[in-house]
């Protein structure tokens, strides 16, 4: 029986693509910066270029995207920069195309964002946060779960400092070797300068199993 076919835009180095292979998609990345990391086919383009070619889009059952997210973090408001706002554009183009999609970005942009959905490192008992929002015009469910104790920071540099301290006594510790961080995001094939930017794939596998009903609904 063969895959359903996804297309990862802004792909980076797989965090995404490898949950959503897990859950059963054949999957092809797209990113403006060569990743030789990237786990599945990919081609360097700009996403903005794929995401006008309706014939390419086509080839796809689900689109996923995860547009640049400097806009929306705090590291907007610490340094002057003209970081891009693509989640506007990218949700317009894809409810043109048709297909499912989901749109990711960081908790900074859900202002921006349609009914998001939340997930965080704790709900997957990963050592990290790493909470990120998804927004889709499939419905997706999501469920409640703890926040990870004494998380591992995976950003920044590796050198096990404290990060910062909660108010119950818990603290986040940047990771001291590349291994602890793989370890505590579950991605084993990224070097650190893609780690850190990815999300860990436990996020997308469960969202890419609901993604693979809700296909088969529609072909039904």
């Amino acid at each position: 029986m063969s895959r359903p076919r996804l297309l990862d835009l802004f792909c980076g180095a797989g965090g995404a693509a490898m949950g959503y292979h897990r859950a059963g998609f054949e999957v092809e990345g797209v990113d403006i910066e060569p990743h030789p990391d990237y786990p599945f086919p990919m081609i360097v383009a700009d996403t903005m270029d794929i995401l006008a070619d309706r014939g390419y889009l086509a080839r796809f059952g689900v689109v996923h995207a995860s547009p640049p997210c400097q806009g929306w973090t705090t590291m907007a408001n610490r340094a002057r920069g003209d970081w891009p706002k693509l989640i506007a554009p990218v949700r317009e183009t894809l409810s043109e195309w048709g297909g499912l999609y989901v749109i990711e970005n960081v908790p900074g942009a859900r202002a921006d964002m349609r009914s998001p959905l939340l997930l965080h490192g704790g709900m997957f008992g990963l050592k990290v946060d790493r909470p990120r929002l998804f927004e889709s015009n499939a419905v997706l469910f999501g469920f409640t779960g703890p926040r990870t104790a004494n998380p591992i920071g995976v950003y920044g540099s590796l050198d096990g400092r404290r990060l910062w301290t909660r108010a119950d006594g818990t603290e986040q510790r940047a990771a001291r070797t590349l291994e602890q961080a793989q370890q505590a995001m579950g991605i084993d094939w990224m070097e650190w300068d893609d780690l850190r930017e990815a999300i860990p794939p436990a996020y997308t596998e469960f969202l890419g199993g609901q993604l693979i009903d809700q296909l088969g609904e529609r072909a039904a």
